[in-house]
């Protein structure tokens, strides 16, 4: 089990899939492959952004959080963040919005975390909720458990972005029984866990594409254009 800071927050950098999934992987991603929840009205572009996102790897914590990769962490030419990937394909678009509270509360439907775990995706952590219930879920756990009155409740105490989890660790492929690990902290959930090097030959087959590519532009050279000449005049 490997002992790590779970927060990314190097730079994202413009760089090919293999080259992504390779770095998650280091850092002790694990490869999934959710299935479809039955009863789920799906977009087509939400199952693309959230096949992508678990294709590069997802860090999976012992307190049964899971991350993205940090490009995820932020929405993009039209795609929401992370967490809102994981919403929308694990429980469908969110619900009608309420009608206006009696005190006036927000009630605008948000995707709150029940982990108080901005970048987390699992779908045991995320719900649709009204804005005010998200907002009450900042206050909780002044006791050390959960005391919000939410249902369904959190599974932490809230802690602000700045929190290091240090308590937290990463399960990864070296982890001794990784599988069962993941499957009681996802319990209710089907998936798969892809072997390590699941992608290798595709990546290979890219790198290998990329490379011939980029020599070819490096070696093209280009031919000067002939100068007119014209004709001295007599």
């Amino acid at each position: 089990m490997t002992t790590t800071t779970t927060t990314i927050t190097s730079k994202v950098k413009r760089s090919s899939i293999p080259t992504i999934r390779s770095a998650m992987l280091e850092r002790g991603a694990l490869l999934f492959r959710f299935e479809k929840p039955t009863g789920v009205t799906h977009k087509q572009e939400h199952i693309a952004w959230f096949e992508q996102m678990q294709e590069v790897g997802l860090l999976v914590t012992t307190n049964g959080c899971i991350l993205p990769y940090e490009n995820f962490r932020n929405s993009s030419k039209g795609r929401p963040k992370g967490h809102k990937i994981s919403a929308y394909y694990f429980l469908g678009g969110p619900p009608p919005r309420q009608e206006m509270h009696p005190h006036g509360w927000p009630t605008e439907m948000q995707v709150s975390h029940r982990c108080h775990r901005k970048d987390c995706v699992s779908p045991l952590h995320v719900i649709w909720e009204p804005q005010w219930k998200n907002l009450k879920r900042n206050y909780c756990g002044a006791d050390g458990s959960c005391d919000c009155g939410m249902t369904p409740p959190c599974v932490a105490t809230y802690h602000n972005d700045g929190w290091q989890y240090d308590d937290d660790e990463i399960i990864s492929y070296s982890t001794d029984g990784y599988r069962r690990q993941v499957a009681d902290l996802l319990s209710g959930r089907r998936f798969t866990i892809l072997p390590k090097n699941h992608y290798e030959s595709i990546d290979n087959r890219k790198r290998k594409r990329d490379e011939r590519l980029h020599g070819k532009r490096k070696n093209k050279v280009a031919v000067p254009r002939k100068k007119k000449i014209k004709p001295s005049e007599s």
